[in-house]
């Protein structure tokens, strides 16, 4: 059996991109905008708020978001995640970004790992709040991450992300069925 490893994920990841406490002037058009509202069940919805695009370089002074980079709700709720597939995006509050060290933590992985019930578990275990819970980006880095080998994490990445993708054409299918 191969053998699985768990570290703390900051000792895993190459950065994160965290803009919680700043709020970007909105527009109707321009760069699309990543929020809590429309990361669900693994994936990003449509965007439907903007930042204009000479607004872009200025907001988002703590860095930028690369394809394939994972993003993490932080709160309101807690714990969604999806992948980003275009990198002309700009960060909302209550989201963060994490991208894995090269051959160390692969992002598809790290996102399927959040994903499964131990991830949400991890995370929960270390939201804090009553009403609104949340967490620290002091914890979110010490949630720990167990993993395989970089080249079985990419085996298992392509496997899940082949069955997803399964899954929206049949369900893309089956709206079609029913809209006609």
């Amino acid at each position: 059996m191969e053998e699985w490893k768990t570290n703390i994920l900051e000792n895993l990841l190459e950065c994160i991109i965290d803009y919680r406490g700043k709020t970007p002037n909105k527009t109707d058009k321009g760069v699309p905008l990543i929020t809590a509202k429309i990361v669900k069940g693994g994936i990003i919805q449509t965007p439907n708020e903007f930042i204009s695009n000479e607004d872009y370089r200025s907001w988002m002074v703590r860095g930028f978001p690369e394809r394939g980079d994972v993003v993490l709700t932080t709160e309101a709720p807690l714990g969604e995640v999806a992948q980003i597939e275009n990198e002309n995006i700009a960060l909302a509050q209550r989201i963060v970004t994490l991208r894995g060290k090269k051959y160390v933590l692969d992002n598809t992985y790290l996102k399927y790992f959040f994903l499964s019930k131990i991830g949400k578990g991890r995370l929960i275990a270390r939201e804090t709040g009553t009403t609104v819970t949340g967490i620290k980006q002091t914890e979110l880095r010490q949630v720990e991450i167990t993993y395989p080998k970089y080249e079985v994490q990419k085996r298992i990445a392509s496997i899940l992300s082949s069955l997803d993708d399964k899954i929206a054409i049949n369900r893309r299918i089956n709206d079609n069925l029913r809209s006609n």
